[in-house]
């Protein structure tokens, strides 16, 4: 759900010692298959659900997002030990996430949701700072449908996978959100799923933005997600262009000072008085006046 990207999980396991193994279609399909049979209601989530609803393998993964009933989640853990999967305490939070890992390295991080009566989901998650808050899920975020590796599987819908990088607590211009092509990974999975799922009859068209429908979930929530984060970018900036005049202003201050100080150097250089000690010698030759040949007695 709205955690760090795989690259930053990657470098923080690296720092533990753990290396991830990548999470391949088939074993998504095994431990779903097995986590269904045994009557454990599933729905995938992250990376996978992204391309589950793309039907494609889009980038590698190196872990499975899954949600699962919080009721359920001792069901889960036994069907998930059967698979070799062991649950990783150093890693589970409840009720933010708990963590299962196999002896390959693999990776299951199940997200524990409360349902309510009316299918509306409550999530406890975690910001950057550690952080609780509350994120509650619609009923209709949870009735996606995607396909891996031939087989048809529960998901969260386009329209919730946008809203989650929408409200997420983090930026998703942090270094830990930016793949290897230098992109952040949330802005390509938004238009990966707007071309899939932005208009009904396809990609969006060409249109003031005030002629462009509203009613569409998937198309409102990408426009909050770049109105919001162009006016950080915007603001980022503004303060980076704040902090360069500043700069320039010292190093102005700093370049007048050295012709200064030149100029009083020169002066003491041609005083018929003027001796130079040898830690004052060092200092010139460092400053690189070329005084090689004063007197220094």
């Amino acid at each position: 759900m709205r955690r760090p990207s795989v690259a930053a999980d990657a470098r923080a396991d690296y720092d533990r010692g753990i290396r991830r193994m990548k999470f391949l279609a088939e074993n998504v399909t095994k431990v779903f298959r097995a986590l269904e049979d045994g009557g454990v209601p599933v729905w995938i989530d992250g990376g996978w659900a992204i391309d589950a609803l793309l039907k494609s393998e889009t980038r590698e993964h190196t872990d499975l997002d899954l949600i699962v009933p919080i009721d359920c989640v001792e069901s889960a853990e036994a069907i998930l030990s059967q698979l070799g999967f062991q649950r990783d305490d150093r890693e589970t939070d409840m009720p933010v996430r708990v963590v299962f890992r196999d002896s390959d390295k693999h990776e299951i991080d199940i997200h524990p949701m409360t349902f309510n009566p009316d299918g509306t989901a409550i999530h406890i998650d975690c910001d950057t700072s550690d952080q609780k808050y509350v994120y509650i899920s619609s009923a209709a975020g949870l009735s996606g449908v995607g396909t891996i590796n031939g087989r048809v599987v529960r998901c969260t819908t386009a329209a919730e996978q946008i809203r989650q990088k929408v409200e997420r607590r983090y930026s998703p211009w942090s270094p830990e959100r930016i793949r290897a092509n230098g992109v952040s990974g949330d802005l390509e999975d938004i238009i990966s799923l707007l071309k899939v799922y932005g208009t009904g009859e396809g990609g969006l068209r060409e249109a003031a933005p005030e002629a462009r429908s509203t009613n569409n979930a998937v198309v409102s929530a990408a426009e909050q997600f770049s109105i919001r984060h162009v006016a950080s970018l915007s603001a980022q900036h503004a303060e980076l262009i704040a902090k360069h005049a500043e700069l320039n202003a010292q190093h102005t201050e700093l370049i007048n000072q050295h012709a200064a100080l030149r100029a009083r150097f020169k002066t003491m250089r041609r005083s018929a008085s003027w001796r130079l000690t040898s830690p004052m010698r060092h200092a010139a030759e460092w400053m690189s006046l070329g005084w090689s040949k004063l007197r220094t007695h």
